[in-house]
């Protein structure tokens, strides 16, 4: 016997009651819930997000939104670990309202989600217009850079994380995204 289920809009999905402590995202009109991040996930969090704004301050094409709601389009709202949204991209948002249209970056510290469910993430950010997407495995201490050409990378140790057509001049060693993890 088979249940149906009930797909949500993300305007549905919106006006939702939010659970104290449960973060969730739409994907492909269902809810998702994401587990409780433990301390290594967010370090790994805190470790791109200071990279990331530290290049920010110095190069002021863009910002970094941490745990912000983006509406990828119908039936998908996701709130990446950290993202990077390029200055020009914020003109025409309504203020009041969660950012329409998916990240230029966005990072997705692993923790709670299956490998299926992040390569489905990935490959939704993509199609939406995200540019990048990097997904940090804290455990593993490597990232996989994937591109918007279909581009796919494993770093790790001393090889260089870097974005030059979207984050030109922004380089960092792999190894020091897990300093202290």
């Amino acid at each position: 016997m088979s249940t149906a289920v009930s797909l949500l809009t993300v305007e549905e999905f919106l006006e939702l009651p939010e659970k104290l402590g449960v973060k969730s995202e739409l994907v492909e009109g269902v809810v998702i819930e994401m587990g409780q991040g433990r301390l290594r996930h967010e370090l790994g969090k805190a470790q791109f997000n200071k990279f990331l704004t530290g290049y920010a301050l110095g190069n002021p094409i863009g910002v970094v939104l941490p745990e912000t709601l983006f509406v990828l389009g119908e039936g998908n709202a996701f709130q990446p670990d950290v993202s990077f949204v390029r200055t020009e991209r914020l003109a025409g948002q309504d203020l009041e309202k969660n950012f329409q249209g998916a990240p230029d970056l966005a990072v997705e510290v692993v923790s709670s989600e299956t490998a299926a469910q992040l390569e489905r993430k990935v490959r939704i950010y993509l199609r939406a217009g995200s540019r990048a997407v990097w997904v940090a495995y804290p455990g593993e201490r490597g990232v996989r850079a994937f591109h918007a050409d279909g581009i796919a990378r494993w770093l790790e140790g001393d090889q260089v994380l870097e974005e030059p057509g979207l984050l030109p001049g922004f380089a960092v060693k792999v190894s020091q995204l897990f300093e202290g993890i």
